[in-house]
């Protein structure tokens, strides 16, 4: 514990003072205005395709335009942004006439009324192009279903995300080792052939990446349906984050697993991603509240985890976060990605208000830092990947796995808690 703290401390030159509460309403109002000004104006209601429905996904010579297919994932995270856009009261109206069409288009055009599920790609217009099934992508699916019924009330939507949770109970969970497996075909066969072009993870293996975004799902899931069988499921899903997929002799998580969860040996698959240990703890977190156990059970394990992302994976000349590095060893991948930069906001202030430790939130203002002044793009939109300094990459500002999702949440959750902080809640 005491050497964590050290290198928890040691990120800045003197030991930080608590932010007042001024500067945590300041840092609130520069969150507002990052999100009206590089996200909700950049994607709100510029990406929504008033032709076909549901939403465009590649920006081009400035503007959206068709590329020809729509991916599940970008379609699902973009109804869960307009739908928590419109349950925050930004931009109400049109947030939720935007995340109307993004729901009828998965339900109209994603959605495999024969064998359940959602298809992976669809062209423009909504013709099934890739019919395969993953629990990567339908996971988004059913995070984003959740959201729209807070939204909107509409009891189809979580008629839609109860349908979803129980395709993927009976057709996908592992009754036999537990966790999902994750690939398979249109009818729920399981993908084994190597060849096969995936998703996420290597063929007939199981993810970090996969199980994070399930828990994600299944702790909203469960705030609107507490069922019994949901809630063993996101218990599953905490222990699984928390122990299953951890290295066995550095604290961080792996992402390659056997279906029995033996961890995969090979050297690219030996890396610890900053970016998901540092989402990890605050969503696990948020788990937890989700299944109203005390937080403070976890606050050693989130310590520990966000402790080896802090130690070798924090830029203190530049702030931010790098991408990934060796378990236990500093970064040998520094590029800094839109998505690890917005997991750090909030994860910094999740371990700020668990801990008190004023580190964190400097890790926090230093990563807001960077992006604000390297991240954001000009005229809107963050950009996908820079170098370490901040200096360009490339000029690449949304794809089909790059949306409003980790941006938009990561300023809508700080600005809340950082409200709250100031407040003393």
């Amino acid at each position: 514990m005491h050497a964590l703290v050290v290198s928890i401390a040691s990120l800045v030159a003197t030991l930080p003072a608590a932010p007042s509460a001024e500067i945590l309403q300041a840092q609130a109002l520069r969150c507002e205005r990052l999100l009206k000004s590089s996200v909700v104006d950049f994607y709100l209601p510029a990406c929504v395709d008033r032709e076909n429905g549901g939403y465009l996904e590649v920006w081009r010579g400035g503007k959206f335009v068709p590329s020809g297919e729509k991916f599940l994932v970008m379609q699902a995270r973009e109804l869960w942004f307009f739908s928590t856009l419109a349950r925050e009261g930004i931009e109400k109206e049109k947030s939720l006439a935007a995340a109307k069409v993004g729901f009828e288009f998965l339900e109209a055009k994603m959605l495999d009324r024969k064998h359940g599920g959602y298809f992976a790609k669809v062209t423009d217009s909504g013709e099934p192009k890739d019919r395969r099934k993953h629990v990567y992508l339908n996971a988004f699916s059913l995070y984003a279903l959740v959201a729209y019924h807070k939204a909107s009330h509409d009891p189809a939507a979580l008629d839609a995300a109860k349908a979803l949770y129980q395709t993927l109970d009976l057709r996908a969970y592992d009754r036999k080792n537990g966790g999902y497996l994750e690939f398979f075909t249109e009818d729920w066969q399981a993908i084994e052939d190597q060849a096969t072009p995936g998703f996420v993870g290597a063929i007939g293996t199981k993810t970090y990446n996969t199980h994070l975004h399930v828990l994600e799902a299944l702790a909203e899931l469960y705030r609107v349906w507490p069922d019994p069988s949901v809630r063993r499921r996101l218990e599953e899903m905490v222990l699984i984050n928390v122990q299953t997929v951890r290295h066995p002799e550095v604290f961080c998580n792996i992402d390659g697993w056997r279906p029995d969860w033996r961890m995969i040996q090979a050297p690219s698959n030996l890396k610890a991603s900053y970016g998901h240990d540092i989402e990890c703890t605050w969503l696990v977190l948020d788990a937890s509240r989700a299944l109203e156990q005390p937080e403070a059970t976890l606050r050693e394990w989130a310590i520990s985890l966000c402790g080896n992302s802090l130690k070798y994976g924090f830029d203190r000349q530049h702030g931010g976060f790098y991408n990934t590095g060796p378990p236990g060893q500093p970064a040998d991948d520094t590029k800094k990605e839109w998505w690890v930069q917005a997991e750090a906001l909030p994860s910094m202030l999740s371990l700020y208000r668990l801990t008190g430790d004023p580190a964190y939130y400097e890790a926090f203002a230093r990563t807001l830092d960077f992006v604000e002044a390297h991240q954001v793009a000009p005229g809107g939109g963050w950009f996908a990947t820079r170098n370490a300094d901040g200096t360009s990459k490339d000029d690449a500002r949304s794809s089909p796995w790059q949306g409003a999702y980790h941006s938009g949440r990561a300023l809508i959750l700080s600005a809340r808690w950082l409200n709250e902080l100031a407040q003393g809640n």
